[in-house]
């Protein structure tokens, strides 16, 4: 059991949130839970699985704002930590924004805590902040270098949580989820399944053998509450990756297969130029969107950035504290979730 009894948990109504909610219960914590109204009250026809499962699952609801001053003081009331999910997860959201919810929300919620006397906080981060890698797998130890205002506003994130621990009297444990997937997602790891569920026929090119990050949700759930007060946590840093090295053509197979897909090679073609193009039509895509208010494509250019670029992680840290991971590989995990979408009705 943990010593943490009351848990607060930001950002519970999304994606990862809502499956903190669900492992922090399992766990045995009462929690509270915590996230926008429009989250929590969204018709959206994914996101509404997520804030149903959290209103599900946790002990109490507060619907709340992380830059509100005054929501942020009912939120942290009567809690002994906090798990701290909410964020803005866009690559085309504007600095001003990324960096009011993800930073100055962040310093409110810790001040907030810090008053309360709260001494545990578990951040989760972005194993993105670590950019383009220049060596391999990249560790803890490896410097930040943020390639875009999205994970720059991580990093700052993370930076402010541990900076402020020693002043505000509480110890932390911060992870670095990389490409995360599984039921209830409608932004990010998702897109790579909707490669099998959009096409008749799933084709890549040869040469496309850059390595793909994966971990499940359910285990970035339970790594958070894990590190609450498992040993050796306090005040660490730790990737949340599972043990696969799938390449983007063995992912590209896996896809076909689920989804009864002829799968085709095609020949080999030259990755630079084309991430080029694709950079180059994501920003023109991204100023009509300004215009209209309404994007034409999925394509984002911070996001294609990372186009090509082959990237393993260690996760020997996190291992070393004793987590045991429910899906060391994605295969299962994978089908899993595209039979949730399935089920919904979102793939057919």
């Amino acid at each position: 059991m943990s010593k943490y009894k009351k848990v607060l948990i930001t950002g519970a109504g999304g994606f990862i949130g809502s499956h903190v909610v669900e492992a922090a219960k399992e766990k045995g914590l009462e929690v509270r839970a915590t996230d926008l109204s429009a989250t929590l009250e969204t018709d959206h026809p994914i996101r509404k699985y997520n804030a149903m499962a959290a209103k599900k699952a946790a002990d109490e609801v507060l619907p709340g704002d992380i830059t509100n001053p005054d929501d942020v003081k009912k939120m942290v009331r009567g809690v002994d930590a906090i798990i701290h999910v909410a964020s803005v997860f866009s690559y085309t959201t504007p600095w001003d924004i990324l960096y009011k919810v993800n930073v100055e929300g962040t310093r409110q919620l810790l001040n907030a805590a810090s008053a309360e006397g709260v001494k545990r906080v578990v951040a989760i981060g972005a194993g993105g902040v670590y950019g383009i890698p220049m060596k391999m797998p990249i560790t803890e130890e490896d410097p930040p270098n943020p390639p875009n205002a999205y994970l720059r506003s991580k990093w700052f994130e993370e930076w402010l949580v541990m900076i402020s621990a020693k002043k505000l009297g509480y110890s932390y444990a911060i992870l670095r989820p990389t490409t995360v997937y599984g039921p209830r997602q409608s932004y990010g790891g998702v897109q790579i399944l909707e490669l099998g569920a959009n096409n008749k026929v799933v084709s890549i090119p040869s040469n496309f053998t850059a390595r793909v990050p994966f971990i499940h949700v359910r285990d970035v759930a339970g790594a958070a509450v894990h590190v609450l007060d498992a040993k050796k946590t306090s005040n660490e840093i730790f990737n949340v990756n599972d043990d696969s090295q799938y390449t983007t053509i063995e992912v590209a197979r896996l896809m076909a297969a689920a989804f009864n897909r002829p799968f085709m090679l095609l020949p080999p073609v030259p990755i630079n130029p084309i991430k080029d193009i694709l950079q180059f039509v994501a920003g023109i895509d991204d100023m009509v969107a300004k215009k209209v208010g309404k994007k034409m494509t999925n394509l984002e250019k911070d996001m294609l950035g990372l186009f090509g670029e082959d990237f393993v992680y260690s996760n020997e840290k996190l291992k070393a504290t004793g987590y045991k991971f429910l899906y060391p590989d994605p295969k299962k995990g994978l089908l899993e979730t595209i039979q949730w979408y399935k089920e919904v009705g979102i793939f057919k």
